[in-house]
């Protein structure tokens, strides 16, 4: 008996210990996608940068935003308006200015 009670624990301990990084995995995710969300919003608040629809993204409070500008004036906008949103640390600014 006393060996079915340690089993059981046993597969309840392993069980738990790989559902953990999953759980961990997934407020990750929603962390970085908040970020983003931040981000996005802060530069969607000026109209002329929000009309160039401008991807972002979040991994570890690392920031990636992508897509097209007018000229490159608009693409150091976009960095500094990102870089001063609470919680990022780095700004990939992958925006290519037309000009």
């Amino acid at each position: 008996m006393k060996q079915r009670v340690f089993a059981s624990k046993l597969v309840m301990a392993l069980l738990a210990a790989t559902l953990l990084p999953a759980q961990f995995a997934l407020a990750d995710e929603a962390a970085d996608a908040a970020l983003a969300a931040k981000v996005k919003t802060a530069i969607d608040a000026n109209p002329t940068l929000k009309a160039f629809n401008l991807k972002v993204s979040g991994k570890n409070n690392d920031v990636t935003i992508e897509g097209n500008v007018d000229e490159g004036l608009q693409m150091a906008e976009v960095g500094a308006i990102a870089e001063k949103v609470d919680g990022v640390k780095f700004v990939f600014n992958n925006i290519m200015p037309k000009n």
